[in-house]
C-alpha cells in the first residue's frame, strides 16, 4: 500500500467515508484501511458487537461522519450508511459515563441529556481526544421502536497533519441489562417510598403515644393537687428546677425531657395517704410519718407495669426522691450513687421548693435561707456535687420561682422558660 491507488479495492463494498477518497496522509489512510479490514471480519449478525469507524475534522465545521458502520447499526437506525452519523446523533436521548476520582477513591456516574450533548459537544470531544478513549452508554430512541441502550467503547487517535480525529470502536446492545437496572431502580424507589411512609406513620404513632403519656402523667399529677391546693405550683416549678440542675450536670436533652415531665408524678402516691395525715397542721407522730413514707412505694406501684421511657422514669423518681446521700432516706435506704441520678436531682429540688413554699405546718423560707439549708445538708441528705451545681444556678432558680409565684394551677411547660428539647 505505497500509494493512494492501493485503497481502491474497498470503494465498491461497505466503505461510506471520505478519508480514503480524498487527499490525506498515508498514515491516516493506512490506519483507516487496516481497521476497516479488521472490522469487516466480524461484521456479522451473530456478533453481538457492532464495529464502527467515525471521524471529524478539527475545524469550524466539526461535523462527524462514519468511515464504516456495522450492518446491525444500520439496521437498528433504519438508514443508509451516509445518514448513520446524523441519525444516530438525533436519536440519542441520554449519555451515561463514569469517572474516578483517585483522591476520594470514588466512582461517579455522569448523566447527560440530549440538550447537554449538544451544548457540551466540544468538551466531550476534547475529553476523548485527551484521554484517547471513549467509554459511555447511550440511550437511543428509535422511530416506532422501544428505546435501546448501546455501550460505546472506542479508541481515539488525532492525526495532526490532517487535522482529523479518528474514532475506532464497537457498540454493544445492553438493553436487557439496562432495563433490568431501571426496573431495579424503580423497585428501590418504591421501597424507599414505602419505607418513608412507614416512618411517617411510626413517627405519628410515637407522637400520639407521647401525647397520651403526657396527658396521663399530668392527669395523675392532679390527684394529689386536688387533696392539697398549696402544692399546685410546686409541681410546675419542680420540673423547671430539675431541668436547670440536670442541664448543669450534663444530662442529655432527651433524658432531661423525661425528667422534666416525669417529675410531675413524684408524689402521686399521696393518693393512698389519708387526708387527715396529709393536712395535719402540727407535727406528725412516728406512726403517721411511717404511713406517709409509704407514698413513695404507692406511687411506684401506680406507675409500674408500663415499659415506656417516660413512665419508667416517673416510677424511678417517685420511688427514690426521698432517698438520702448518707443512706438514711426511704423507702430502701439507698446511699450515694446507688440512688438514680434523677432521684438525687429530684431530692434537692423537692426540698428547696418545699422550704420556700407555705404549708399548713410551716411558713415559707426565703430563697437565701433555703440555699443555706441545702449547703448545710450537702453530703448528708444530698449529693454534694449536684448541690454545688444547684447553688451555682441560684439566679436561674430564683427566676423560675418568681415566674410561677402567682400561678397556682398545674400546667404544661411555659414557653418563657427554657425547656429540654421539643416534645414529640
Amino acid at each position: 500500500m505505497s500509494n493512494e491507488q492501493d485503497y481502491n479495492w474497498i470503494f465498491d463494498r461497505d466503505y461510506c467515508g471520505r478519508i480514503l477518497k480524498a487527499t490525506f496522509s498515508i498514515d491516516l489512510k493506512k490506519r483507516v484501511a487496516e481497521t476497516l479490514g479488521l472490522f469487516r471480519n466480524f461484521n456479522v449478525n451473530a456478533n453481538p458487537t457492532i464495529p464502527y469507524i467515525s471521524a471529524w475534522r478539527e475545524n469550524d465545521d466539526k461535523s462527524i461522519w462514519y468511515e464504516f458502520a456495522g450492518k446491525r447499526l444500520l439496521k437498528l437506525l433504519d438508514c443508509e450508511a451516509t445518514e448513520a452519523a446524523e441519525t444516530f446523533r438525533d436519536s440519542v436521548r441520554q449519555r451515561i459515563s463514569f469517572y474516578h476520582e483517585p483522591d476520594k477513591n470514588k466512582v461517579y456516574k455522569k448523566i447527560l441529556s440530549q440538550d447537554d450533548l449538544i451544548r457540551l459537544q466540544d468538551e466531550l470531544r476534547n475529553e476523548g481526544k485527551k484521554n484517547r478513549t471513549i467509554e459511555a452508554v447511550y440511550k437511543v430512541s428509535l422511530k416506532d421502536k422501544s428505546p435501546i441502550w448501546l455501550k460505546d467503547q472506542a479508541f481515539v487517535e488525532f492525526f495532526q497533519k490532517d487535522d482529523i480525529c479518528l474514532v475506532c470502536g464497537t457498540l454493544t446492545d445492553i438493553t436487557m441489562e439496562m432495563k433490568a437496572e431501571e426496573q431495579e431502580q424503580i423497585e428501590k424507589a418504591a421501597m424507599r417510598a414505602r419505607q418513608a411512609e412507614l416512618e411517617r406513620k411510626i413517627e405519628k404513632q410515637c407522637k400520639d403515644l407521647w401525647k397520651m403519656q403526657l396527658e396521663m402523667i399530668y392527669r395523675l399529677a392532679q390527684g394529689p393537687e386536688l387533696q392539697d391546693r398549696d402544692t399546685g405550683p410546686h409541681i410546675t416549678k419542680m420540673s423547671h428546677y430539675c431541668n436547670i440542675l440536670a442541664e448543669a450536670a450534663g444530662v442529655s436533652t432527651e433524658e432531661r425531657r423525661l425528667i422534666f415531665h416525669a417529675m410531675a408524678t413524684r408524689d402521686v402516691g399521696k393518693l393512698g395517704i389519708s387526708d387527715s395525715i396529709l393536712h395535719k397542721p402540727g407535727d406528725l407522730t412516728d406512726l403517721e410519718f411511717a404511713i406517709i413514707k409509704n407514698h413513695s412505694i404507692i406511687g411506684a406501684k401506680l406507675l409500674s407495669g408500663n415499659g415506656t421511657p417516660l413512665l419508667q422514669k416517673a416510677r424511678e423518681i417517685a420511688l427514690t426522691h426521698h432517698e438520702r446521700w448518707d443512706g438514711a432516706g426511704y423507702p430502701a435506704g439507698l446511699k450515694q450513687e446507688e440512688i438514680p441520678l434523677a432521684g438525687r436531682i429530684a431530692a434537692i429540688c423537692d426540698v428547696f421548693d418545699a422550704l420556700t413554699s407555705t404549708r399548713p405546718y410551716k411558713r415559707a423560707w426565703n430563697a437565701e435561707e433555703a440555699f443555706a439549708e441545702l449547703e448545710t445538708e450537702s453530703g448528708s441528705k444530698f449529693d454534694p456535687q449536684l448541690t454545688s451545681l444547684f447553688l451555682k444556678e441560684k439566679n436561674a432558680i430564683m427566676e423560675v420561682q418568681q415566674h410561677f409565684s402567682d400561678k397556682g394551677e398545674i400546667r404544661l411547660p411555659q414557653k418563657t422558660i427554657a425547656l429540654p428539647g421539643k416534645s414529640k
